[in-house]
């Protein structure tokens, strides 16, 4: 009796993985084809914004850059005054 329990057990764990393993590929197939129709979509905008997006993209780089060195040298300033006064 309890060898029958377990090889029932077995058959469901393995039924069960079986239908979570399709599950799990349907969805990571409707994902991808997402991921392509977006890019599809997205590429000629890309193309067509190029000539805006990558001086834009520059300048925010260098902004981003700036104001995090700048916080940096304020952080510096801040330790430094408070180990010269120690």
């Amino acid at each position: 009796m309890l060898s029958s329990l377990i090889q029932n057990f077995q058959v469901f764990q393995v039924t069960s993985a079986v239908v979570v393993t399709a599950v799990l590929f349907a969805l990571a197939g409707i994902t991808l084809a997402g991921s392509v129709v977006g890019l599809i979509v997205a590429t000629p905008l890309f193309v067509i914004f190029s000539p805006v997006l990558v001086p834009a993209t520059i300048a925010s780089t260098l902004l981003a850059t700036n104001l995090s060195a700048g916080a940096l040298f304020g952080v510096t300033a801040a330790a430094l005054i408070v180990w010269l006064f120690k």
